[in-house]
């Protein structure tokens, strides 16, 4: 039996609302269950997507939310996770748990602030502990790295700091592998708790806007944030990325993606931030393409038997695979 993995972000819950059965293996999806046994995966967070212009994108996300946790009900081998305490109990047993993200503070909406706020309250109450603060358009009171238009503010604003440290006092970790480099610092100023790049990599080894720069890095190193690595080819390869903007985000098949540049990404990051900030954040179910021989959640012991070639312990995989997230899922826990 391998390392036992957390995986920070999958898009599953978009196969859920289909009507796919992941309890069963599918031919068309990266996760199921299936593919979950035999990755070792111990904790998959679905995210709860919202699109952006989501009209009613309050009652949108909690229909995928119940999505989420009717699915870790659904199977005796499966079970919903919130806290460090369930999480540790899951990896120690033959359960795999399922934890619930939202990805877009759009969900929250900005009728008024005190409704806004209201909600994160309702969202915790259903088990949700991240919230993606931001998606590919800009909000009210936040910026996106790949916004169109001018934000109303590239900083994060007056309101943006309260839903910041609203998040702190309900345990909802903040997110920002879509934000604008300036909304990143001042999330990372606000936030009294450390904060994720749940699914980014290394802008140094592929200039993606979603990726992180070295100063980003390591002040989430710093700060005992972490980053979870993104499978997307279009994160990992930087002829890939070029090849895919060129062709108006149409994947090149022609170019072969080694499933070793993750390894190469998680090298790069230990360097820079240090190994307490390295995760794993897959973006499954999310991404038009990943590296040759990844084609889903059973990927994880072809990844841990990369990272023992280069000499990486037990002990350091272990970290890297689910015990950073534990320690900050920890400190979450301690309010």
């Amino acid at each position: 039996m391998g390392v036992k993995v957390v995986d920070l972000h999958c898009d599953s819950v978009i196969s859920l609302m289909a009507g796919k059965n992941l309890k069963e293996s599918v031919s068309d999806v990266h996760v199921d269950l299936p593919r979950l046994k035999t990755g070792n995966v111990g904790l998959q967070v679905f995210a709860a997507y919202v699109p952006p212009n989501t009209a009613n994108a309050y009652d949108y996300t909690n229909e995928r939310l119940d999505a989420i946790a009717n699915f870790a009900k659904s199977h005796n081998d499966l079970c919903q996770v919130e806290s460090a305490a369930q999480l540790k109990a899951v990896l120690k047993s033959n359960k795999i748990g399922i934890m619930a993200s939202i990805e877009n503070g759009l969900a929250i909406e900005d009728s008024s602030e005190d409704a806004s706020l209201k909600k994160l309250e309702e969202f915790r109450k259903k088990r949700v502990r991240l919230l993606t603060l931001v998606h590919s358009e800009h909000l009210n009171w936040i910026s996106s790295c790949k916004g169109s238009g001018t934000p109303s503010s590239p900083e994060l604003s007056f309101f943006g700091k309260q839903i910041i440290a609203r998040l702190n006092d309900l345990g909802i970790i903040p997110d920002v592998s879509h934000t604008s480099e300036t909304a990143f610092w001042d999330v990372l100023k606000v936030s009294k708790k450390p904060i994720i790049a749940s699914h980014s990599c290394a802008h140094s080894l592929c200039s993606h806007p979603r990726n992180l720069k070295d100063d980003q890095l390591k002040a989430l190193g710093d700060n005992g944030g972490l980053v979870g690595i993104n499978f997307f080819s279009a994160f990992l390869c930087e002829k890939f990325l070029q090849a895919y903007m060129k062709n108006n985000r149409n994947p090149d098949k022609s170019i072969v993606v080694p499933c070793t540049i993750i390894a190469d990404h998680i090298d790069y990051i230990v360097k820079i931030a240090g190994i307490d900030a390295v995760a794993l954040g897959s973006d499954f179910d999310g991404i038009s393409a990943a590296p040759e021989g990844v084609n889903g959640s059973d990927f994880y012991p072809l990844l841990e038997e990369e990272l023992k070639k280069r000499s990486y312990s037990s002990s350091v995989i272990a970290k890297i695979f689910h015990g950073n997230f534990m320690s900050l899922l920890e400190n979450y826990d301690k309010q």
